[in-house]
């Protein structure tokens, strides 16, 4: 006994405000069909006709859904259970975001994140050549189970290997999917011992294992990666180069300014593409601070933002 999805297609953009047809079809052990969001919200149900069915709802807010139905025999047991991801997108601007590790803790309430208006979110995976985040692997799948647009990002050490480190990186996502945001290259100069670091190497060798580090991960994963930074590290320790403008900047900037200070002459006059604007932040679901970020467009955008960095 099987139910199965025939409309929407997985991973579709679907408009918000319209009533959106949600239909599949059916062996004859089903015969009522119940249709759930994020497998919790009830969007309605039906019985089945000929071996198919079909349910409209209206969404009201951007984001990404994992829609559930649930098929139910004569004695409205559960039988049989299909699912499809769908991106609702709508004209907000500068969708909202978090990033986190393992100072985080252990007990974060994804779905609660997510119903709090934050659409994506980041969680570190490694640093170095070896070191790897002792919760990357179990928010990295929750996230992806409360319908969050995940990323991942590795902290980069100046005195490792950056091509082993990459390996230590590409290890730990093997699972990245076609939704899941871009890699993710942490550098910084925090804390103190990272500055030491840095100043062990020239500016010519900074940029050179920057660069293989992103030519590796690019190659493994066909994604260009993102750079995550702050304006003080570009100015003191790239010297404002912009070797690396082509990849998107995700800029960590806490400043009472409308926007942040951008480097590299404004990224080569592209600006920034997520902004980290505090370090402070409480959102309902991460016990204490956590840092919050906006991506500089809508969710749509967002959503294209993602599919646009698949390289072809």
């Amino acid at each position: 006994m099987s139910i199965k999805f025939t409309l929407p297609t997985n991973l579709s953009h679907l408009k918000l405000g319209e009533a959106i047809a949600f239909q599949g079809i059916s062996d004859n052990g089903v015969t009522k069909v119940e249709l759930l969001a994020d497998d919790k919200f009830k969007l309605g149900e039906t019985g089945v006709y000929d071996g198919t069915w079909t349910i409209s709802y209206p969404f009201n807010r951007a984001g990404k859904r994992r829609i559930v139905a649930n098929g139910l025999d004569a004695n409205q047991q559960q039988i049989s259970s299909d699912a499809v991801d769908v991106f609702l997108v709508g004209a907000r601007q500068n969708e909202l975001g978090i990033d986190i590790y393992s100072n985080n803790g252990d007990s974060i309430d994804w779905q609660t994140v997510k119903n709090s208006d934050i659409s994506f979110a980041f969680a570190k995976a490694t640093e170095g050549e070896t070191f790897v985040d002792s919760q990357f692997a179990k928010h990295w799948k929750s996230m992806k189970a409360a319908g969050l647009i995940r990323g991942a990002y590795h902290f980069f050490r100046p005195l490792k290997d950056p091509k082993l480190q990459a390996d230590n990186f590409l290890k730990k996502i093997q699972d990245l999917e076609i939704g899941d945001l871009p890699p993710v290259l942490d550098i910084e100069h925090y804390p103190e011992k990272i500055a030491l670091e840095w100043q062990q190497v020239s500016l010519n060798q900074r940029i050179d294992i920057v660069q293989q580090w992103l030519d590796k991960v690019e190659s493994a994963t066909g994604r260009k990666p993102i750079i995550y930074t702050s304006p003080s590290f570009w100015d003191e320790y790239m010297e404002d180069s912009q070797a690396f403008i082509n990849y998107p900047l995700w800029l960590a900037h806490y400043t009472d300014k409308p926007e942040p200070t951008v480097p590299a002459n404004n990224w080569g006059g592209k600006g920034w593409t997520i902004w980290q604007y505090t370090e402070s932040g409480t959102v309902a679901g991460v016990n204490g601070f956590v840092d919050r970020n906006r991506f500089n467009s809508s969710f749509d955008d967002l959503v294209a933002f993602v599919k646009d960095s698949l390289i072809a």
